[in-house]
């Protein structure tokens, strides 16, 4: 944060336009980071004083874990994988008959490459899922 402004610091840069779906993710996500990098609650709450704290301080490392690492992981295996589909892909465009509408035909791919990428991407949108609802729940832990 910047004062009490948020910088979302991963939006796309080349893009005009980001999802919203994807902005909450990265709003939240950032909120979070923000607080173990810059509050450094480590220093400030008793993190050991009970059972409950203890769980929170671990849920919170868990998740910046997550997103500053596992998470940057996980997006260049998929980046690898949709490449890999891509450069596989032969295709021709065509008219759409009665339209003025081009429409792409797939003339060769990567079957494999294609259903391994759909894997990932499901596995990936889950876990993201996942997450951004465990930190949800342990946004009132989120204070100094």
């Amino acid at each position: 944060m910047k004062g009490n402004k948020l910088v979302l610091k991963d939006l796309p840069a080349d893009s005009k336009w980001c999802d919203k779906d994807h902005v909450m993710l990265l709003a939240c996500f950032q909120l979070l980071v923000d607080f173990v990098e810059k509050e450094k609650p480590q220093n400030i709450v008793d993190f050991v004083h009970d059972n409950n704290q203890r769980f929170q301080w671990k849920e919170i490392r868990a998740l910046y874990k997550y997103w500053k690492k596992d998470r940057p992981f996980e997006e260049k295996q998929i980046t690898k994988v949709r490449s890999r589909w891509h450069r596989s892909r032969k295709t021709r465009m065509e008219p759409f008959p009665g339209k003025n509408l081009i429409r792409e035909i797939v003339l060769k791919e990567d079957r494999k490459a294609w259903n391994q990428l759909r894997k990932l991407e499901d596995h990936f949108e889950k876990k993201e899922e996942e997450l951004l609802n465990r930190l949800i729940s342990i946004r009132k832990h989120l204070w100094c």
